[in-house]
């Protein structure tokens, strides 16, 4: 009997500009590493139903982290709101997945790690003086979880001129000091009205993720709505959150909804609830929406990034009392070369 050796995962080679540009080719070569991926098996479509899929996208976003605030503590709702997170373009978010599965079971386990370090749990009775901000909770939290502070090497995206840090869910300049702003991994999504499908937060699509791999619609009773569907109970951001799974495997459906009795932080709860899906469907519409007008040029503009990706990088130390917005600096230089 052969004993079978399973191959090491393969390497992600970012060593090359050339690497980062958002072309066919590299496109396909970070599919195949994907694929390659023993945790990728898990994601793919496992039924034949319409809002089955195994598509992931990353999102970033648009609002930069307070300082010592936590990614894992927003958003503050459990669907994010049109506008709030920007898609990473395709070369970019593939290699971040490809980086992802390749470190998932760590990297899942410090992230609920720090998603229950700062959820918040029953408010004791004290007096307001004695309540500490959330800013100064999350710092210690911060300080608690992230201890030794190292020098972060992460996956490089926007031509490199940002990395993203899976550990932290962080993306941040590579050249310059400036903000944090919190990433998200989109494997499942909602349509809370109209037509665009918006990203979940990880702590309540792992859940439906577990839900939907025990295919929980064969446990299908009537609900005291009269419908005939498998519910879910969630832990999220809304009271009473719960899912509701109808249909048999090649017709499944689910939707997102809260108790009467809960308060929901956005409106679209109603009827059945939202409408959820598996997996990242791109708009194809002839006519796509504002907030898909919006994706399409943010990811036109990594792609511009991807195309100029940095070479060479240049210091400039301008002189006691100079002032470099209006001085000629190639003269400058220039003449000192002279």
């Amino acid at each position: 009997m052969e004993n079978t050796v399973t191959p090491p995962p393969a390497v992600i080679n970012t060593s090359s500009p050339d690497l980062l540009k958002n072309t066919p080719s590299n496109i396909a070569r970070l599919e195949d590493v994907i694929e390659q991926c023993r945790g990728r098996q898990k994601y793919l479509a496992q039924t034949s139903s319409p809002s089955d899929g195994s598509d992931v996208r990353w999102y970033f976003c648009k609002v930069p982290l307070a300082e010592n605030e936590l990614a894992a503590s927003v958003p503050g709702t459990d669907v994010v709101g049109k506008s709030e997170y920007f898609r990473f373009g395709m070369r970019d978010s593939l290699a971040i997945e490809a980086s992802f599965l390749q470190r998932e079971d760590e990297l899942l386990s410090l992230w609920w790690r720090e998603y229950a370090e700062c959820s918040q749990g029953p408010i004791p009775q004290v007096s307001p003086k004695t309540i500490p901000n959330k800013q100064s909770v999350e710092a210690s939290v911060s300080s608690s979880l992230y201890a030794v502070e190292e020098e972060r090497v992460g996956v490089p995206v926007k031509g490199g001129l940002y990395e993203v840090d899976l550990v932290r869910r962080h993306c941040f300049p590579v050249y310059w000091n400036g903000d944090n702003r919190r990433v998200l991994r989109g494997h499942w999504f909602a349509r809370k009205g109209g037509l665009d499908w918006l990203p979940i937060p990880e702590t309540v699509a792992e859940q439906l993720e577990a839900s939907y791999r025990n295919k929980v619609w064969h446990r299908r009773r009537f609900q005291p709505s009269g419908l005939f569907a498998a519910r879910v109970d969630l832990q999220g951001s809304s009271l009473g959150l719960h899912a509701l799974f109808t249909g048999e495997d090649s017709t499944w459906e689910a939707w997102l909804n809260v108790d009467p009795s809960g308060f929901s932080g956005f409106v679209g709860y109603t009827g059945n609830g939202i409408k959820l899906r598996r997996g990242y469907a791109g708009s194809y519409s002839p006519k796509p929406t504002q907030e898909e007008l919006r994706q399409q040029k943010e990811e036109e503009m990594d792609d511009y990034c991807s195309q100029v990706p940095v070479r060479h990088l240049v210091f400039m130390v301008h002189g006691i009392g100079q002032k470099g917005e209006k001085s000629n600096l190639v003269d400058d230089v220039g003449n000192s070369v002279k």
